[in-house]
């Protein structure tokens, strides 16, 4: 059997349905941002009267294309983009506090930030340290393949006898080690496996739809996103274990955006699709 791998209520409402008036979904957004003050209260950021109140948010420094840093500072990414505008939308301010993934769980388990912004995987290990929001992109682990490689692979078996590359220090690293020995490279930056991919030094590469997406497209590669290895990972934003409170009212609040206009645009300037949608099933492609 081949092993395939699969790494990364209260308050719900039904979608917003075109027939919905303008008023409804005002009073909706009203109702989710007193709601969202309230489970807030105690975390809020102390601000003049005539300012937004303020939440911070971690984001990590160095995470193309979800947060990153540009040349001169600023934070940028899809993430970024989406947390400001979920924030905005219910008349909340964004504070970004950016740093490693390790500094920033730190940061949130001592009171220093309200939430991370990044979607991290739901694994048992984060399950013991964090409540998890509502997703807000599909995330599929795939392969990324030379444009001209005509080849299925969809799980670890595929890969026996061939040079696969992988980011270093990860989940898909050890598991792909285990599985597959010394024919596993491992590289810092994900960029520079797709470089030895273009290069033919590599058969494969695993990694993150979303991510590898974003890095074909900005570095005009002639690579390709193969078939997904599985369902949609599991992931959402961070907060901290039994804030029941805030975890259900960000997920109340993510799911009003994705279906709002704003959250389609913000995904089509960084992916040219609603990512809040499977773009290929795992099992339409076999």
């Amino acid at each position: 059997m081949k092993s395939v791998i699969a790494l990364r209520g209260l308050f719900m409402i039904d979608s917003c349905s075109p027939q919905m008036s303008q008023r409804t979904v005002n009073l909706r957004r009203e109702w989710l941002k007193k709601s969202l003050l309230l489970a807030c209260s105690g975390m809020l950021l102390n601000a003049p009267a005539q300012d937004k109140p303020r939440m911070r948010v971690g984001f990590i420094s160095r995470y193309q294309p979800y947060s990153f840093l540009q040349t001169d500072g600023s934070l940028t990414g899809f993430d970024v983009e989406v947390v400001r505008s979920l924030l905005g939308a219910l008349g909340l301010a964004m504070v970004p506090v950016t740093d490693t993934l390790t500094n920033l769980r730190k940061k949130l388990q001592n009171g220093e930030i309200d939430f991370i912004g990044n979607q991290l995987l739901v694994t048992p290990e984060n399950r013991r340290h964090f409540d998890f929001v509502k997703s807000y992109a599909t995330i599929q682990l795939v392969s990324v393949l030379h444009e001209n490689d005509e080849r299925d692979l969809m799980s670890l078996d595929d890969f026996l006898g061939k040079k696969l590359g992988v980011l270093a220090d990860t989940g898909i690293a050890a598991q792909a080690r285990g599985a597959l020995g010394n024919s596993v490279q491992t590289f810092e930056r994900i960029e520079d496996a797709f470089r030895a991919l273009v290069d033919r030094k590599l058969d494969a590469v695993l990694e993150e739809n979303l991510i590898a997406e974003y890095h074909i497209e900005k570095g005009d590669l002639p690579l390709k996103v193969g078939v997904p290895f599985a369902a949609p990972l599991r992931v959402g934003m961070a907060v901290t274990k039994g804030n029941k409170g805030l975890e259900q009212r960000l997920s109340l609040g993510v799911q009003t955006l994705v279906n709002d206009k704003s959250f389609k645009a913000i995904s089509m300037r960084w992916f040219g699709y609603d990512v809040s949608r499977p773009r290929v099933s795992h099992a339409s492609s076999q």
